[in-house]
């Protein structure tokens, strides 16, 4: 099942300046899932008049939209986790949002880490709250995110209260927040000002991770 819940723009007072290099390095543990998306029952399904989350062609396909964040999950529960997935931009209208979720709330209420992407260049980690997906870290550009009609490699790092969003292998931005310690991984996106977006994403792994030297 997917809800909508609208975005708000707040900054919180958390931030790691994203300067140089990663405050803290990971260490890659055990594969836990790898999915190309091949059969149709790899991901939740959810499709109404103006929205659409299915595996397609062997990927899975998020089109919507401008009514707020939209995701599908995994039902699978992660804690510690490194989550890497193949991005895909197929529609022309770059004033969206999209990427990847940890510690997703199993009950489905959108609660959970965000880490996106847009269309025109710009990243986020965000943390759905109730009606509200509110910015660890504020919307900022970068060179390194592949615009427009494009494909991105997103990494999203869910180790402890430690977040940090790769794109591209290029860190971008890390966090430390602890409201969340477990959930699913999922997918989502977003349109806004009366546009559309329409996002492949492929190739996905979800690996075990720890903080270097704990």
């Amino acid at each position: 099942m997917y809800r909508k819940i609208i975005p708000l723009m707040i900054l919180f007072s958390l931030l790691l300046v994203a300067c140089g290099g990663p405050s803290q390095e990971y260490e890659a543990g055990q594969v836990l899932l790898t999915e190309s998306f091949n059969e149709s029952a790899a991901w939740e399904t959810f499709v109404t008049d103006d929205i659409d989350f299915q595996v397609d062609d062997g990927a899975y396909r998020a089109q919507t939209g401008d009514g707020g964040y939209v995701w599908g999950l995994n039902e699978t529960v992660h804690e510690n986790v490194v989550i890497e997935v193949t991005s895909t931009q197929d529609s022309s209208f770059d004033n969206n949002a999209y990427g990847v979720m940890c510690r997703s709330d199993v009950s489905n209420n959108g609660d959970g880490y965000y880490f996106l992407i847009s269309g025109d260049g710009y990243y986020s980690i965000s943390k759905g709250e109730g009606e509200d997906v509110n910015q660890l870290v504020e919307w900022t550009s970068s060179s390194a995110i592949n615009e427009g009609q494009a494909s991105n490699t997103i990494r999203a790092v869910c180790v402890g209260n430690y977040l940090a969003l790769y794109v591209n292998d290029k860190f971008l931005a890390e966090i430390e927040d602890s409201d969340y310690s477990s959930g699913y991984a999922g997918f989502a996106a977003a349109a806004f000002d009366g546009g559309s977006t329409d996002i492949q994403f492929d190739d996905l792994t979800i690996t075990a991770a720890s903080i270097a030297g704990e």
